[in-house]
């Protein structure tokens, strides 16, 4: 009976050294081994992030690609953009899923004739006149709209402020349920108005981009 016993607990240690060995041979690099579960924190109730906030159309948020040009710094806590929108054609419309849209509503070609400071006498420029309609539930300021205009080759193309182009800013608070436009200048020849037009109007909102052949 000693002798059986002692067969037994031979047969179980080597099966626990038979499973350590096995457990020792995995190699932890190997994409192959199993890992353990990464963990998830689930964001907070009611909090929608930047990379997850929903689009008009149900599509994923834009990636940093559909965001060329930079945030502009704001005063007050930074925050991250909590509503997207995918970018449109010049000639379409950028939807926000909170009811807020953006259109190009026009464009116009001309050339500067005047001189004096900060004139460039036959330079060519078109001017972009952007609409805002407000169909959220809350009022939107316009104070610190920034729009901007990149050539074919990413670069920032010049605004053009002379007295002729008959340019102004948004402005003012954009009340719900209302609309807005405003003409913007740039440097852009119509033989070369391939661009990307992108207006940062808020820190709540990814900008609104528009891409394509200005007509």
């Amino acid at each position: 009976m000693r002798v059986l016993r002692l067969g037994v607990c031979v047969l179980v240690v080597g099966a626990a050294v038979s499973v350590l060995a096995a457990c020792s041979d995995e190699d932890p690099s190997d994409p192959a081994q199993p890992t353990s579960a990464a963990t998830f924190t689930a964001p907070s109730p009611g909090v929608t992030t930047a990379s997850s906030a929903p689009t008009a159309s149900g599509t994923a948020s834009p990636t940093s690609s559909d965001q060329p040009v930079p945030k502009v710094g704001r005063s007050g806590p930074p925050s991250s953009p909590t509503v997207s929108a995918m970018p449109a054609r010049v000639d379409g419309t950028v939807r926000y899923s909170d009811g807020l849209s953006l259109k190009v509503v026009s464009v116009d070609f001309a050339k500067e004739t005047k001189k004096g400071p900060g004139s460039f006498p036959g330079r060519e420029y078109a001017v972009l006149t952007l609409k805002v309609v407000n169909r959220s539930d809350r009022d939107l300021s316009m104070d610190t709209v920034v729009v901007t205009v990149l050539d074919k080759s990413d670069q920032p193309v010049a605004p053009v402020y002379t007295d002729e182009a008959e340019v102004s800013d948004f402005a003012g608070v954009l009340k719900a349920g209302k609309t807005v436009s405003a003409p913007y200048a740039f440097a852009v020849p119509a033989s070369r108005s391939k661009v990307t037009v992108v207006v940062d109007f808020d820190g709540a909102h990814t900008s609104a981009v528009f891409r394509g052949k200005l007509t």
